[in-house]
């Protein structure tokens, strides 16, 4: 713990200062795409630290005038990057990744304070958002248009030709969440940026402070100014205007359904990648090893406090099978999660983001037990720590089961056939991912092909990653594809230029 926040406040300042008004706590200013700028109207908002209450800084609210001659600085840039050599956007993109390295002691000690990671989830979230802007930049140089002959098409003939040219979308919306600010913004200004676009960016309130720094850290490895704009403030007072602003192009996203909702009725007809909620299930057979299982159980629902859209959330399996996997969960539980301050090296559940969400997660815990679901383990909180909660006889109907609650809590469900889970689990308003647990690789197959979500993962906790595989949800949980190839490919759309040749 001492060496990271050493490094916090002993970082040489040169890099980072001009970022805010150097005061303790600071006041952090926003990009406008040519200059780190105070707020016009002074209002800030306030970051708060999950694990001691204390203010990590200010940021400012902008205003839509602001926001205005942001987009209209964007927009300039845009039509000049998009001219520049892929090899030549992609050398920038390697550098902005070395420099994420250069620095992420500090970076890590920044997450930690600023959003409640333990310092490896904080580490890894650095070193994997360095190692994902150089596979963008890599791959980007793979993206490429075709050639067709309109002879391949009945009536048609040699006389015809299309050349299909891969063109950027323009303005790109990127709107990160609080719980992976870094990765998650990184997931969509490095494809943007390879492909031609220019990004106008909305960090989560908080993971701001964080966000503020990546968009500097673009800076410093040449990145031609304009092409990103990072925009503060609340959702209700800056990401409204943005989402329905007549200049963008396209809008990625990562955030909750309801907001993900909100935001395409906002946003009209223009192309949208999301990843929302998860709520996500895992399905455990009577052939499945009950030990690895229950340690999957443990990762998948406790990690980070349960604040990840790919956590599991509720775990289904005959009776027989749930009264000999709940005891083990309980055991592993005991043995690898330790709560309290997540800068202490061997704590690994630290608080969840604000008190808003303790309240939420206290207040679906208790109401579940009232409704006849029982605390096996947990269910008590201190101010933003939430102990880690197993929950047995949950059933569909109550809250908890509805609702993707965002905080370390597990529900068990004992269904009378695995023909009864899989139809609990459709008809569900989400659909991220699953989990199905079991010895025989063919029939996890089998039932795999049987359930409505994104991606099903056979004898694993759900999970975003490898970042080159397709990464989507269904129903609630999402639009579009993910993953570096397809989000390529979605920053981009094909200009036909057809040639038609005298007969």
């Amino acid at each position: 713990m001492d060496d990271y926040f050493v490094i916090l406040y002993l970082m040489p300042k040169d890099f980072f200062s001009h970022l805010h008004d150097k005061k303790t706590p600071p006041t952090y200013k926003f990009f406008n795409g040519e200059a780190w700028m105070d707020g016009a109207s002074s209002k800030t908002v306030e970051v708060i630290s999950p694990i001691d209450n204390s203010l990590v800084g200010r940021i400012p609210l902008v205003s839509n005038l602001e926001i205005d001659q942001a987009i209209s600085n964007a927009k300039k840039a845009q039509e000049a990057w998009m001219r520049v050599p892929m090899i030549e956007r992609g050398k920038i993109l390697h550098l902005a990744a070395d420099w994420m390295r250069e620095h992420e002691h500090y970076l890590t000690a920044l997450l930690i304070k600023e959003i409640g990671k333990n310092t490896p989830e904080a580490k890894d979230e650095i070193l994997r958002s360095a190692d994902m802007i150089d596979y963008f930049a890599h791959e980007g140089l793979h993206v490429k248009g075709e050639e067709l002959s309109g002879e391949a098409f009945p009536g048609y003939d040699q006389t015809k030709m299309a050349i299909v040219e891969k063109v950027p979308l323009g303005v790109i919306l990127a709107i990160a969440p609080f719980n992976y600010p870094v990765n998650l913004s990184v997931s969509k200004i490095a494809p943007a940026l390879i492909t031609g676009n220019c990004v106008v960016y909305k960090p989560p309130t908080q993971g701001a402070i964080s966000c503020l720094h990546l968009t500097e850290i673009f800076y410093l490895a040449g990145l031609p100014k304009g092409l990103i704009v990072t925009i503060t403030g609340g959702g209700a007072e800056v990401g409204n205007y943005l989402v329905s602003h007549k200049d963008i192009n396209g809008i990625t996203f990562t955030g909750s359904s309801q907001v993900g909702k909100e935001i395409a009725v906002k946003a009209g007809m223009i192309p949208l990648l999301f990843e929302c909620g998860g709520n996500n299930p895992a399905v455990v057979l009577p052939d499945a090893d009950l030990y690895s299982t229950a340690i999957e159980i443990v990762k998948g629902a406790f990690s980070y406090s349960g604040q990840r859209c790919t956590a599991i959330k509720y775990v289904l399996g005959l009776k027989p099978t749930i009264d000999k996997l709940i005891p083990m969960v309980s055991q592993k539980t005991k043995e690898f999660i330790k709560m309290g301050d997540p800068r202490i090296p061997e704590i690994n559940l630290g608080p969840v983001i604000s008190d808003g969400e303790a309240d939420i997660i206290e207040r679906r815990i208790l109401m579940a037990k009232a409704q006849g679901a029982k605390i096996i383990m947990g269910g008590k909180r201190k101010e933003r720590l939430i102990e880690p909660t197993i929950l047995d006889l949950v059933r569909p109907s109550m809250e908890i089961m509805q609702i993707e609650t965002f905080g370390p809590v597990v529900s068990f469900l004992r269904v009378e056939s695995i023909e009864e889970a899989v139809k609990i689990i459709n008809s569900s308003d989400y659909g991220l991912q699953a989990s199905i647990f079991t010895s025989d690789e063919g029939a996890g197959i089998q039932l795999a092909r049987q359930i409505k979500v994104g991606t099903i993962q056979i004898n694993s906790k759900p999970q975003r990653g490898p970042d080159h595989f397709p990464f989507l949800g269904v129903k609630g949980s999402g639009v579009g594809v993910q993953g570096i190839r397809y989000t390529l490919e979605a920053m981009m759309r094909p200009r036909p230029i057809v040639l038609n040749k005298p007969h």
